[in-house]
């Protein structure tokens, strides 16, 4: 039998950790705000907090980092595109060639400019400032996503060999990261661009670019 005692404690302990995940959530969504319409290197802690309406120090009670908060943005938005491009694949009805998953990648990532632009500083800006514990988890995390997408692709294309899907995967990631720095323009160089249009070769678009790559990939896998 619960006591009365117990019973006042635990609604409180639950209201607590109700509002420790709301003000998460707040500092979540100012910096991806932030962020959305500046850099990572002119978000500030400070303007996060007072775009989240808390306290400086709130901030660094959640997240000890600017790279920690940021590694957790970059989680969110990560693990949501996994989920949704498994729906896809798990779905998808007709023919699967290397191009239709080529495809279905490149335009997932439609819309994500804040999730690939992420990735492109994970290795060397949001994995630079914080805890073990924290890689770890989103590690594990990782891993777990990038198996089974592997395995949905594995078996929508099957001149691929068994853990080829998480390779392919990983390659995903390298041809993201490239792209979307090369597709970034610095002020100055889109100045440049806009002033000289024979250098129009010069850009990259995105999404056409990383169809591309894709598809040339897995038609060569396919060829072997």
């Amino acid at each position: 039998m619960v006591s009365n005692d117990a019973k006042r404690v635990m609604p409180q302990r639950a209201r607590k950790e109700e509002d420790k995940e709301a003000r998460r959530r707040q500092l979540l969504d100012a910096a991806m705000a932030l962020y959305q319409g500046s850099s990572y290197a002119e978000v500030k802690m400070a303007d996060v907090a007072e775009r989240a309406q808390l306290a400086k120090g709130t901030v660094f009670l959640y997240f000890p980092t600017k790279e920690a908060l940021f590694l957790a943005l970059l989680e969110e938005r990560l693990f949501a595109w996994f989920a949704r491009v498994e729906e896809t694949l798990s779905r998808g009805e007709g023919r699967w060639t290397g191009a239709r998953v080529a495809r279905v990648l490149a335009e997932s990532l439609e819309g994500e400019e804040s999730l690939t632009r992420l990735l492109a500083r994970l290795q060397t800006v949001l994995e630079q400032n914080v805890t073990e514990e924290q890689v770890r988890g989103f590690k594990e995390r990782l891993l777990e996503a990038v198996v089974r997408a592997g395995a949905l692709v594995e078996k929508r294309l099957s001149f691929l060999k068994e853990g080829e899907g998480v390779r392919f995967f990983l390659q995903v990631h390298a041809l993201v990261t490239g792209l979307r720095q090369m597709a970034d323009l610095a002020p100055v160089a889109r100045a440049v661009h806009e002033a000289a249009p024979h250098l129009e070769p010069l850009r990259v678009d995105f999404t056409r670019e990383l169809t591309d790559s894709l598809t040339t990939l897995l038609r060569g896998l396919e060829a072997r």
